[in-house]
């Protein structure tokens, strides 16, 4: 990717995980996106939960929301980049006394230092910025038969009409900001990262 607000070296996560994050679906970040979505508009949506062999239902039929987990979305908009996060943006889940779901956001741009909500609905995080959670399709496009295939034959054999992971689902949290509260009218890099409380 080049041009643009967007840093020109990009990394991406992966689908198929070692065996150990393979067992924490709350834990496998399976994708990051990062696009402008609208005029001076950036959205982020990072995803996990997603298809892998040690998860015995697929498609998964609820999101993943455990407690324990700590997400975050690194934004690093010095110029030049130096990899290190000047914005961090951080959410997790808990259940109230009716056992409803919700997410709290910290370190939105212009919000207050915490913003919370229900899962599964859009509201507005400060003036800049909405969020929504949830659990959704997959939205990553695989031909896993035709990318074994060229890895068997050395011929080329993807399929743009075979999508492995069509009507499979991932969990995902997803953010629309103002882009210049996110990047300060400078090139970004953007990762995810997800923790655990022991």
């Amino acid at each position: 990717m080049r041009g643009g607000w967007w840093a020109s070296t990009v990394l991406a996560s992966d689908h198929d995980e070692s065996p150990k994050v393979k067992l924490d679906a709350a834990q496998d970040i399976t994708d990051l996106y990062v696009f402008e979505s609208g005029p001076g508009k950036t959205t982020i949506i990072v995803c996990w939960a997603g298809f892998n062999d040690s998860i015995k239902q697929q498609p998964t039929k609820a999101g993943v929301y455990d407690a324990k987990a700590l997400y975050a979305i690194h934004v690093d908009n010095d110029n030049p980049a130096d990899g290190k996060a000047d914005k961090v943006i951080y959410w997790r889940y808990g259940a109230n006394a009716a056992d409803e779901i919700g997410i709290q956001w910290e370190g939105i741009p212009g919000a207050d230092p915490k913003v919370a909500g229900n899962v599964e609905t859009i509201f507005d995080a400060g003036p800049y910025a909405r969020v929504w959670t949830g659990h959704a399709d997959d939205p990553f496009f695989f031909d896993a038969g035709g990318y074994l295939a060229t890895l068997d034959t050395g011929v080329l054999s993807f399929k743009s009409e075979n999508d492995f992971l069509a009507g499979l689902n991932v969990t995902a949290a997803a953010i629309e900001i103002d882009t210049d509260a996110l990047t300060g009218g400078k090139p970004i890099q953007v990762w995810a990262t997800a923790s655990r409380l022991k």
